[in-house]
């Protein structure tokens, strides 16, 4: 059996090359007494083993210093950080409790904690030890770093950029939390900012992104012509047919197609059909249909998902016109795979293009439904959609479902076979709802099976796994899964490092009409009554 994973992470730029992500500090050159002053203090030859990349050699020097002083918050930070690096979690999160337990009173330990929990995805956890952080010390810049990350996460987006200024007062030389507040401007703020920090080689990915901020700050991308108002776009059914017994209501077979597609015109010059696909971010496109389109280069980038080769190279470019589906814009930026297609698909448009819209997915009519967003009585007008807001709940969305906003990843909290919860992507462009081996580990038998072929847009996925029976519940739905597939998803992992448990695909999504709320974080799956599908 084929399945396709078509979720899609797209990289900018690295923000800060030049800088140490394990340290969070600008990367220096070493001072000319540094043999002397490491004698002094044991932490830097540590520090320097984590800048370099060494993570095993760099926890094994923190874990001596902590052996010596266990109440060092430096060393025992150093020492989880490395570890995480490692992909040691489990490790790091046992480093992170025992510092916990030896330092209770330290800030920077309960925000390392704190970016613990993050990555293993215990979101739930997140949040409490950097406000501990902050309440042993206000001052704690790490602290309102991941303060501003649980906010943006929650759609607390005007609360996550006074964290992020915050954090960036107290430590301007922190990379990561510089990464954050650069990203919490309008744009333009975002060159100047920018220009200060990045260095003058025009080798360089800061130079690169330098050039891609003054691209967009000359003119502004992704204009939108189409008023917003009530629209209907025609979905396209999308690929093969597949029959088969759905999971929800199990009265009889239905037919199904892989997914669903929008027409998308380029330049009034090529036209394709393109997968929808919720895990996808923006417009993806491969190299051939760029070429038609006459897409004009920025700079280059790349692209990962599903799949053992990695991150693919790609490069962004400028469309001047484009038409989706009826809804036309300017100046929009595409994503070109360095590939002919993007896993066998002439290419991927994102829902999150119409983030500015209330966006329905209806799949049993074949219909897109387009609506204004509901007027939040709290903010104050604006005409400049870069303005950061927070969530507004409408009284007639009281009953959806919140999700955490991962970039343009949908994500809810899962509740798997009734004993674990995992972060899972709503993912329109997956076929089959899938999970990952660690939480397969926790709830069922897995085993190898030989008919399974998982690809995505990293390449195929060898060895894939089936669970015998999983249960997965969620936005009021409860799905039992026989034979889900079970393979790695590090390389889907979400914005920012937070593990994903699994998806969930098309074949579940199709029997439910969809609607999501982009600039809110909420999400509304409302099950069909089960008929036939159209022919």
């Amino acid at each position: 059996m084929k399945i396709g994973i078509l979720v899609i992470i797209a990289f900018f730029l690295p923000l800060t090359a030049q800088t140490s992500p394990d340290t969070g500090k600008l990367a220096a050159a070493p001072p000319s007494a540094a043999t002397n002053t490491a004698a002094v203090d044991p932490l830097l030859p540590a520090q320097d083993l984590l800048k370099k990349g060494k993570y095993a050699e760099a926890a094994v020097a923190f874990e001596a210093i902590v052996e010596k002083n266990p109440t060092s918050a430096d060393a025992r930070t150093g020492l989880v950080r490395s570890l995480m690096r490692a992909h040691k979690f489990a490790e790091a999160e046992d480093a992170a409790k025992k510092a916990v337990g030896a330092i209770p009173s330290s800030a920077l330990v309960h925000a390392t904690m704190g970016d613990v929990n993050f990555r293993l995805g215990k979101l739930s956890e997140t949040e409490g030890e950097y406000r501990t952080a902050l309440t042993l010390d206000p001052n704690s810049a790490r602290g309102w770093l991941g303060l501003g990350r649980v906010f943006d996460f929650v759609s607390m987006h005007k609360r996550a950029a006074a964290a992020f200024e915050k954090a960036h007062q107290l430590d301007p030389e922190d990379a990561q939390i510089f990464e954050h507040w650069l990203h919490s401007l309008p744009r333009t703020e975002q060159l100047e900012a920018f220009k200060k920090r990045a260095g003058a080689n025009p080798d360089t990915y800061e130079a690169r992104h330098l050039k891609y901020l003054a691209e967009v700050t000359q003119k502004k991308p992704g204009q939108m012509v189409t008023e917003i108002k009530p629209m209907e776009l025609k979905m396209m059914p999308y690929g093969l047919e597949v029959t088969g017994v759905y999971d929800i209501n199990r009265s009889g077979p239905m037919t199904i197609r892989k997914g669903y597609g929008l027409q998308v015109k380029f330049n009034d010059r090529a036209s394709s059909v393109l997968l929808l696909d919720t895990g996808a971010d923006g417009i993806t496109i491969g190299r051939k249909l760029a070429e038609k389109a006459g897409v004009v280069k920025i700079v280059d980038s790349y692209i990962g998902g599903i799949g053992d080769q990695g991150s693919v190279e790609s490069y962004l470019g400028w469309v001047d016109k484009i038409n989706i589906a009826g809804v036309e814009f300017r100046n929009f930026i595409v994503d070109v795979s360095s590939k002919n297609d993007v896993a066998d698909e002439a290419g991927l448009v994102g829902a999150d293009v119409f983030d500015k819209f209330l966006i329905t997915l209806d799949f049993r009519d074949w219909r897109l439904l387009l609506a204004p967003l509901p007027k939040d009585p709290a903010s104050a007008p604006s005409d400049d959609d870069e303005v950061a807001q927070d969530r507004y709940i409408a009284p007639e969305m009281q009953s959806y479902t919140k999700f955490f906003r991962f970039g343009h990843d949908l994500v809810v909290p899962v509740v798997v076979s009734d004993k674990t919860v995992g972060n899972f992507i709503l993912d329109t462009g997956a076929e089959l709802n899938n999970i990952s081996p660690t939480f397969a580990a926790q709830v069922t038998k897995a085993s190898y099976q030989g008919d399974f072929e998982v690809k995505g847009v990293s390449g195929r996925v060898d060895r894939v796994m089936t669970g015998n029976k999983v249960i997965l519940q969620f936005a009021r739905m409860r799905i039992e899964s026989h034979d889900l597939p079970v393979f790695s998803t590090d390389n889907a992992s979400a914005w920012d490092g937070t593990e994903i448990a699994g998806f969930i695909g098309i074949r579940t999504l199709v029997q439910t009409k969809m609607t999501i709320d982009y600039r809110d974080g909420l999400v509304n799956l409302e099950v069909y009554e089960f008929k036939k599908a159209r022919e």
